[in-house]
């Protein structure tokens, strides 16, 4: 009996070994796919609801000469599924992807609502939810992905990889995964702004770039953000991560250049009646990157005198692009009501019925402290 035993469990232990090395459950032969990095969605041709541009990653050459280029397919379809599988018909390669970072929007495609590609993407298994969205200021957005890259490889990579960048270092057009668009679609108070992008000529020829953000109002676009409004949206929406802050005596003035290092932002709605305000405090570490000006602001002026310059800098920049927003798109893209649905439910479902009236009219007052860390200075004098 015991030996029986003995000679059951040996027989299990190798069954289960034998599963370990078993390989991949989902193994796919390389050359039977086309990875696909990123994909542009504009209105369908010829009757087709949608016509999406595939940017594949094509490897030519072998062993250690082993190349990487873009290759562009291109098919219509009357749903995402639908213009995917449509690319068999030219291919005997199917999509796939696992790779794909980025996903471009043609402005008459954000109009007309993103929940279908969301949904897509959402019950598909290939698709990533951390793709980054973008919305294309050009006409198309297969324009967009028919730039050649300037580091001769990958577009869609280049353009995941500096929105990262910008986002750190320059502080501006916050990237926005697929996960966390649905995420603000299906919360209460709250719009979604997707980076919008560019194409730019040099005398090199063309490139891209990030100019502002897509405002939106539910799933559908309503208007644009301006570049140099976005800075201070990111600011209220408390997702700055570094960047430069221009100031001066004045709003709008470039003389001093000031380097982010920490920013942090608490904002309290206000409630009285149907009448609803917001107080917006900033608190801002930097440091002191740079001066355009004869005046030497550091010496003649003061820190304390410089540091006044950012906060009023800081608090007019704010209090423009709230109502800009308030003026020529009134959509809640700062999130005032999901303040008050978090912390107050029952003041929310009172207010919500009216929420597009009153945030049109709602007044904000922006208080900020900006502290300067580190002035940089150099002890080396003129004529050195």
């Amino acid at each position: 009996m015991k030996k029986t035993v003995k000679i059951s469990a040996l027989i299990l232990e190798v069954i289960l070994i034998l599963f370990t090395f078993s390989g991949c459950w989902n193994y796919h032969e390389l050359e039977t796919y086309s990875i696909v990095s990123g994909i542009a969605i504009d209105k369908g041709l010829n009757g087709y609801k949608y016509h999406i541009t595939f940017e594949c990653i094509k490897m030519s050459g072998g062993g250690a000469g082993a190349e990487i280029e873009p290759l562009l397919l291109e098919e219509d379809g009357n749903t995402f599924f639908d213009t995917v599988r449509s690319t068999l018909r030219e291919s005997d390669k199917k999509l796939y992807f696992n790779h794909c970072k980025i996903a471009i929007l043609s402005p008459e495609i954000a109009k007309a609502g993103i929940k279908s590609l969301i949904d897509w993407v959402q019950r598909d298994s290939e698709p990533r939810l951390t793709m980054d969205l973008l919305v294309s200021r050009e006409e198309t957005a297969g324009d967009i992905l028919r730039v050649k890259p300037q580091s001769g490889q990958i577009l869609s990579y280049q353009i995941a990889g500096t929105l990262d960048e910008v986002t750190g270092y320059y502080g501006s057009s916050t990237g926005v995964q697929l996960y966390e668009a649905s995420d603000i679609l299906n919360t209460e108070g709250i719009s979604l702004v997707l980076p919008a992008i560019e194409k730019k000529k040099e005398a090199s020829g063309e490139t891209v770039q990030f100019s502002g953000g897509a405002i939106f109002k539910g799933d559908r676009q309503i208007g644009w953000l301006a570049s140099n409004s976005n800075k201070y949206y990111d600011m209220v929406r408390d997702k700055v991560k570094g960047g430069l802050l221009m100031t001066g005596p004045t709003p709008g003035s470039t003389q001093i250049c000031l380097e982010i290092r920490k920013s942090e932002t608490n904002v309290t709605p206000v409630v009285s009646g149907q009448t609803v305000s917001a107080q917006i405090q900033v608190q801002m570490k930097v440091s002191y990157a740079e001066q355009d000006s004869e005046k030497d602001e550091l010496t003649q002026t003061g820190i304390d005198k410089v540091e006044e310059y950012a906060e009023k800098t800081v608090e007019y920049g704010i209090e423009s692009v709230v109502k800009e927003v308030q003026q020529n798109d009134n959509s809640d893209i700062f999130g005032f009501g999901s303040h008050i649905y978090q912390n107050n439910r029952k003041e929310w479902e009172r207010l919500s019925p009216k929420w597009h009236e009153i945030f049109k009219t709602m007044k904000v007052n922006v208080e900020a402290e900006v502290e300067i860390e580190n002035t940089g200075l150099s002890r080396a004098k003129a004529g050195d």
